[in-house]
């Protein structure tokens, strides 16, 4: 525990004090959307509006962890292993458990954040109203639905360089955020992408955060998206590292 909590301590200013446009992309930017999209482009009637305001807080919650994970978690795991960081604690008598159980909380730390930031806007700007219990489903499902994310952003870690990783970052990121229905309801997409964007770790969460706060039936299909999609990541994961080590594959290269 006090290995664990020297490295929280040290990743954290590194992180997260020190690293403002990890704060801006992960907190700043999706709070910026959702008083878009919530107070500029005001479209229906104000029960539906009231509707809209809290399921988009939801959508840009998950936008946040989406963004976290593809850019910011992916880039620091690449940035620690290119400069030996990683190398050298695999080394130290902890090894690197410690180390990725650190990354991983503070990526869930600041979807802890993104929920503070943006469900404060929801309701300081648009009155939206929760129930304890509300509230604390939103908690929940927005730190479970992060982990297939998470291992999603530990996965792209490997790529060798990093202008293909900036590539990958967006080329996952923005398209995933249209597909899942996070930037718009995802019943205005071509019914094909509407087949794709429901297989989606991003739509899974989206969809459990908005019957959270509409007090709509959990659906155990969305539950069950997440678990496999995080089994799924993780088996990649492990292969791909195996395969990076043992054989020296390089992730990305042209």
């Amino acid at each position: 525990m006090k290995h664990l909590m020297s490295q929280l301590s040290f990743d954290g200013r590194r992180l997260i004090l020190r690293n403002a446009s990890f704060l801006f992309f992960s907190l700043l930017m999706p709070a910026g959307f959702y008083l878009l999209f919530t107070r500029v482009m005001i479209v229906g009637t104000t029960a539906e509006m009231q509707v809209f305001n809290v399921t988009y807080m939801g959508s840009m919650i998950v936008y946040s962890g989406l963004i976290s994970a593809a850019f910011s978690v992916a880039s620091i795991l690449k940035n620690d292993r290119d400069q030996g960081f990683v190398n050298l604690l695999n080394l130290t008598p902890r090894g690197l458990t410690t180390y990725y159980v650190s990354i991983a909380l503070w990526s869930l730390v600041m979807t802890t954040l993104a929920i503070g930031v943006i469900g404060g806007l929801a309701m300081g700007v648009n009155h939206v109203s929760l129930s304890g219990g509300q509230w604390l489903g939103v908690l929940g499902v927005s730190l479970f639905g992060q982990i297939p994310l998470l291992i999603m952003g530990a996965m792209m870690a490997f790529i060798q360089h990093t202008e293909t990783l900036g590539l990958v970052s967006n080329l996952v990121t923005f398209p995933m955020a249209i597909v899942s229905g996070l930037w718009w309801s995802i019943s205005l997409l071509p019914d094909w992408l509407q087949q794709i964007g429901k297989v989606m770790p991003a739509y899974f969460t989206n969809s459990l955060l908005e019957k959270v706060t509409t007090g709509g039936e959990i659906e155990l299909n969305s539950v069950i998206g997440i678990v496999l999609w995080s089994l799924i990541l993780f088996a990649t994961m492990i292969l791909i590292s195996k395969l990076t080590h043992k054989w020296g594959v390089k992730v990305g290269r042209a």
